[in-house]
C-alpha cells in the first residue's frame, strides 16, 4: 500500500495516532511532510508531541446570531 503523505504545518515534533489512540509509525521528511501507512478505511490524528486534544462531540453555544441551516425544523 502506498503511504499517505501529509504536510501538516505543526511547528516542532508531532505524534500520529490511530482512532484508538495508539501511536502509528511514520516517517518525517526535511520539509515537515509526514508519510503514514494507512489501510483502506483507516484514519490518523496528527498533533503536536504531548498534545492531547479533547475529541468529544457536544453541542456548542453560538458566538453570534446566524440563520438556521440543514434540514427544515
Amino acid at each position: 500500500m502506498p503511504p499517505c503523505v501529509v504536510r501538516h504545518g505543526i511547528d516542532g515534533p508531532v505524534e500520529i495516532r490511530d482512532r484508538h489512540g495508539r501511536q502509528l509509525d511514520h516517517e518525517t521528511t526535511a520539509d515537515g511532510t509526514v508519510r503514514i501507512r494507512l489501510g483502506k478505511g483507516e484514519s490518523s490524528l496528527i498533533t503536536a508531541r504531548g498534545d492531547r486534544p479533547d475529541l468529544s462531540m457536544r453541542p456548542v453555544t453560538p458566538n453570534a446570531p446566524a440563520p438556521r441551516w440543514g434540514l427544515p425544523a
